[in-house]
């Protein structure tokens, strides 16, 4: 599933302890502590952490936004953040192609005329596409447009370099392998607003303060912490399984180069083809509403998912 994910059970573990005071001074070191591991993990010189979702996180840098400015859409998730800047009545353009097509450069920089930023999902959970941000970052700089990014399913799962990006989403969930449940916020620099946000959602208070701003969940801390220690590599991961569905006949949305390593998105071969997994005990993506309507399933391999999963499924539905 991308979401929840598989939790391995040295983080289960880490949750599971006898929960801290968010005032004490135990949690705040552990909080900085985390926060300086997510610096150094992004190369962000800022991070701040939320009690909530992505969706809260990516609500967070809306909040930051001010003037005109662009949002990219390959997929739910690019769209959803398009929709979250008009909530903030921001004059906002986008730019917008199908499901699984990459994006035309041409187009954006042609499109980056005249606003102040643009926003972008790196890695669109909903296809499975790695976008290139790297490109998007280096033409953003040439038209001194800063850039803003939804890195909720790419952190853990790919590098993520935020060099000269101005703002950018994660959460503990996906990739990174912990529970749902902490948005976070990294930023090049202390957001400066002429306006005011709600107090929840204010990232300058919430770099600035030593520990967090309001009460803040010791055991997702402590697993988000654990989840943190933990060494993986997806490389392999998306790759088996867009070959083990090759064989079945099965072309994945996205292939090559811009394939995610931690999902991939396809056509079942049958529409009871999720049961069929349920029943050989893997639950597989399908059931949210945006995948549902058009007809696709994913599995995905975030989390504590090793190549034997992967191998044992297909080898089960090869009999089933």
């Amino acid at each position: 599933m991308p979401g929840p994910v598989e939790i391995d059970p040295r983080i289960q573990a880490q949750f599971q302890l006898q929960p801290l005071s968010h005032r004490g001074s135990e949690f705040t070191c552990r909080f900085e502590g985390v926060r300086a591991t997510l610096s150094e993990m992004t190369g962000a010189p800022h991070v701040a952490l939320f009690t909530g979702s992505g969706t809260l996180a990516n609500d967070a840098v809306a909040s930051c936004l001010e003037g005109p400015g662009l949002v990219l859409i390959n997929g739910e998730f690019g769209a959803r953040i398009a929709q979250q800047a008009k909530r903030w009545s921001l004059p906002v353009k986008t730019l917008e192609w199908s499901w699984g097509d990459a994006w035309d450069f041409a187009q954006i920089k042609e499109a980056l005329a005249g606003v102040g930023w643009v926003w972008a999902v790196h890695l669109e959970t909903s296809t499975g596409m790695l976008n290139d941000i790297e490109r998007l970052a280096g033409l953003a700089k040439a038209e001194g447009v800063r850039v803003c990014l939804d890195c909720i399913s790419s952190l853990g799962a790919a590098p993520v370099n935020l060099d000269g990006v101005w703002l950018a989403s994660g959460v503990s969930g996906k990739a990174l392998g912990s529970y749902a449940g902490i948005g976070m916020v990294f930023a090049s620099e202390v957001p400066q607003l002429s306006r005011p946000v709600p107090k929840y959602l204010d990232v300058a208070e919430a770099i600035s303060t030593e520990g967090p701003c309001f009460t803040f969940s010791s055991p997702l801390l402590l697993a988000l912490e654990e989840a943190l220690r933990t060494q993986r590599d997806y490389t392999s991961l998306g790759g088996l399984v867009r070959g083990k569905l090759r064989e079945r006949g099965i072309q994945p949305m996205v292939d090559g180069p811009l394939a995610a390593p931690i999902v991939t998105t396809f056509v079942p071969p049958s529409e009871d083809f999720p049961e069929t997994c349920l029943k050989l005990g893997y639950r597989i993506g399908g059931e949210s509403g945006y995948l549902a309507k058009r007809g696709f399933v994913q599995i995905a391999t975030m989390g504590a998912v090793k190549d034997h999963h992967i191998e044992e499924l297909f080898e089960r539905l090869a009999v089933a």
